[in-house]
């Protein structure tokens, strides 16, 4: 049994096994395959109030978006 896995996995197979997943990595490394961009969320534009618990208008905040320059 010991002898018909050792024939299994000789040193040759384990290396070009070995070879195949270097060459794997290498390829999707250099074409950008793991690289992932976080989702970023939309912008919205508009103006938020922030009231107390009176109802009063405590503080006023306005979003203006911007198109990217890439």
């Amino acid at each position: 049994m010991l002898e018909k896995l050792r024939r299994r996995f000789d040193k040759r197979r384990l290396v070009l096994i070995a070879a195949l997943a270097g060459v794997a990595l290498y390829v999707g490394w250099r074409t950008g395959g793991f690289e992932t961009q976080p989702e970023r969320k939309p912008c919205v534009e508009g103006r938020n109030e922030i009231k107390d618990k009176d109802g009063k208008v405590v503080q006023v905040t306005r979003t203006t978006c911007y198109e990217d320059k890439k």
